[in-house]
């Protein structure tokens, strides 16, 4: 279902991406690399995009949202197909990053782009848990000592402290796969050999309250990447050859 939020991800997404020297222009083939329900391929269409999607699990799969092979993690789509590939809050769960950003390349036509957002593992607290410092420390005991606290996402209100933390344990250690920024740049090196870090970018183009941080980033370039060890990771590499 679209919404003011998915409108104000695909602004962010060309605002990032303008800021990068690539204007994107209705009619291209956009892919949303993880895409849930969906609802950001139906923003993109809505805004005159030839746009997919692709996720392991989809509630109802399509010509525009297919299912990822669960076996082989291969995309469901024929080489050189995409403009744009892009992801939101997807890498942290992508067991084999290496795996997905050579898919991504597969699918993606020579001279195309592609743009991923993705909390970091150093971030305060995890986005999924809420536990601090969950993406780093992924230990039973640091796990029931939050649970004990009360931490619970909203599919854990009525769990004991002992069930919560093995279920994170548990979601923590098959769901999520949290990358220090030197494996980041390994996994996209076996693929990509320009691999930028834009995060100043978004600093400057988000909705949220980081965008009042800019006028420091401008002052003090190095803010930028401290914001992306402790809060988000955005991630940018293009496919050589000619559009």
């Amino acid at each position: 279902m679209r919404s003011d939020l998915t409108s104000q991800h695909l602004a962010l997404q060309r605002n990032i991406l303008r800021e990068l020297g690539h204007k994107l222009d209705p009619g291209a083939r956009v892919l949303d690399f993880g895409c849930g329900a969906g609802d950001m391929v139906e923003e993109y269409c809505a805004r005159g995009f030839d746009a997919f999607g692709c996720d392991i699990q989809v509630g109802h799969e399509s010509e525009r949202v297919r299912a990822i092979d669960e076996k082989t993690r291969s995309l469901p789509f024929a080489d050189a197909t995409f403009d744009f590939v892009f992801s939101d809050q997807v890498m942290e769960h992508v067991q084999d990053q290496a795996q997905a950003f050579a898919e991504i390349k597969r699918v993606m036509k020579p001279g195309a782009i592609s743009l991923h957002i993705f909390p970091s593992r150093l971030k305060p607290t995890e986005s999924h848990i809420f536990v601090p410092l969950g993406g780093l420390i992924q230990s039973r005991w640091w796990l029931r000592l939050w649970a004990l606290l009360g931490i619970r996402n909203s599919f854990q209100r009525d769990m004991s402290f002992r069930e919560v933390a093995e279920s994170n344990f548990k979601y923590l250690r098959e769901r999520t796969n949290y990358l220090s920024k030197s494996a980041i740049v390994a996994a996209v090196s076996q693929s990509f050999n320009n691999l930028i870090f834009a995060e100043k970018h978004m600093i400057k183009h988000t909705y949220g309250a980081a965008r009042h941080i800019f006028p420091l980033v401008k002052a003090a370039p190095f803010i930028a990447p401290v914001y992306s060890m402790f809060y988000c990771r955005v991630i940018f590499f293009e496919k050589p050859g000619t559009a």
